[in-house]
């Protein structure tokens, strides 16, 4: 049951308050506030709540943390020489500038309730430049961009905080996730002050997965994303170029009665931060139990609460009124320290040399490389019995890589190394070997990353990943 903070906490609470009216909640989910903090219609509540706290039997249970996945931030956008040359946007993108979504990530049927800061519990946002502001056409909230504007030069990539919405009509997704096109970038957009042929957001940067002319994050539910709540002080570092650092214990965003994604995966956006400097942020937010999930007692949580800095003192007493506080280490995060996979996501599995699908039917053995391309090899027809006759080790290997085939015998043979761009590093044509065979490559002088190798017997082909150290 949370400490209810003399500020926002308050007034937070008062938000949660009208949304237990809407929702005909009937137990109380907030410890009493102080007498000096109440306000009469709080008095009454927590005085009906005690009035049946004796009458109900049933077992105290405590709420399940794992409602929270993580947070997932995603490299939604990498700038390019002809988005930062937009003069109808703004003069302070610069190329190569990265637009960072960052995502909730919560199990079916939790929402979120509010992003926060508390005393003692900072939220921030920060870059050690400063983040773009669209000043054409830009706002500081997601909710409040017109979509019809979204097409024009750099609007797409502004910074804003929000509570789901990607627009006034669209909610924002990951780009992995969204199945209804792009409305964003190439020939949807305007091409700016320069009028670029083609349009501008069309970078296809490998680090940054999907680009924006294939999936926009961008997505239309029947239901438009909800009016948001603030309490308290709202930062102004999104309102105008040159902001950098905001850090509150006083200001919430949220949504009354919860917000969850309209997606399976249940992932909600928080934010889009677009900057050539290293972003950072701490989180503190409020999770809504689903219904059927909340114990029966009038002790029972209806929230989970989350803080990037959690405090002895937030656990401290009695195990009811701080059993529903936790942390999490993905509420921090860092973009000079933190690890993003191939398709732009903290935390993600989509490392260089682990599988992937580059789209082309006439490829196998797709792989993630070193440079993040998705690439395969062409033309491979495997079939069980090249498989079975090739041996490769030590893999990985320092220096010698050991091949050896079972049968090869009256069969023309050759062996590739190729990097992740297809490229030949070393190559051995072994003719028609009489009976088995063993050789090695010496990598010694190749470049540590991921590497094909390529069996070549009579036209068939079978492939081998080999990674060097």
């Amino acid at each position: 049951m949370p400490i209810c903070y003399v500020t926002v906490q308050h007034g937070f609470n008062r938000m949660i308050m009208a949304a237990a009216r809407n929702q005909a909640m009937s137990r109380n989910s907030f410890a009493p506030l102080k007498v000096t903090d109440m306000k009469p219609n709080t008095i009454l509540l927590s005085a009906f709540a005690l009035s049946f706290a004796t009458a109900l039997q049933a077992q105290y249970a405590p709420p399940d943390p794992a409602g929270l996945e993580g947070v997932i931030v995603e490299k939604y956008y990498v700038a390019d020489a002809n988005d930062a040359a937009d003069a109808d946007g703004g003069t302070n993108l610069s190329a190569g500038s990265t637009t960072y979504r960052v995502f909730v990530d919560m199990l079916d049927g939790y929402k979120l309730l509010a992003i926060a800061g508390y005393v003692d519990h900072d939220l921030t946002f920060n870059t050690t430049t400063e983040f773009f502001y669209n000043e054409d056409r830009g706002d500081a909230f997601g909710r409040l961009i017109n979509d019809i504007h979204l097409d024009k030069n750099t609007v797409a990539i502004d910074s804003w905080l929000t509570m789901g919405a990607a627009s006034d009509a669209h909610w924002g997704v990951p780009k992995g996730e969204d199945t209804d096109g792009t409305v964003v970038g190439g020939v949807n957009n305007d091409g700016g002050s320069n009028a670029v042929v083609g349009g501008l957001l069309v970078n296809n940067a490998p680090e940054m997965g999907l680009p924006l002319t294939q999936s926009d994050g961008l997505y239309l539910d029947v239901a438009a994303p909800p009016t948001t709540v603030n309490v308290g002080e709202a930062p102004t570092i999104f309102n105008e170029p040159g902001g950098s650092s905001f850090t509150t214990q006083e200001w919430a965003l949220g949504v009354l009665g919860g917000i969850g994604s309209p997606l399976p995966g249940n992932k909600v956006l928080i934010g889009q931060f677009t900057t050539d400097g290293v972003f950072s942020f701490c989180l503190n937010f409020w999770l809504k139990i689903p219904q059927d999930l909340i114990c029966s007692t009038i002790d029972c949580h209806e929230n989970l609460e989350f803080y990037g800095n959690l405090l002895e003192s937030d656990t401290a007493g009695t195990a009811i009124s701080g059993d529903n506080k936790f942390t999490h280490p993905t509420l921090c995060f860092n973009s000079a320290t933190s690890v993003v996979d191939c398709l732009g996501t903290t935390g993600g599995t989509a490392l260089p040399g682990t599988p992937c699908d580059d789209g082309n039917p006439d490829t196998g053995d797709d792989i993630w490389t070193e440079g993040c391309v998705c690439s395969g090899v062409t033309g491979i027809t495997t079939t069980d019995a090249l498989a079975s006759m090739v041996k490769v080790h030590p893999n990985p290997t320092n220096d010698l890589l050991w091949i050896s085939l079972s049968d090869p015998a009256g069969r023309n043979v050759s062996i590739d190394l190729t990097d992740g761009l297809g490229r030949s590093i070393q190559r051995m044509d072994l003719g028609r070997p009489g009976g088995p065979w063993q050789g090695s490559m010496d990598l010694t002088d190749v470049s540590s990353g991921v590497y094909t190798l390529i069996f070549t017997v009579d036209g068939h082909m079978h492939t081998e990943r080999v990674i060097k150290q």
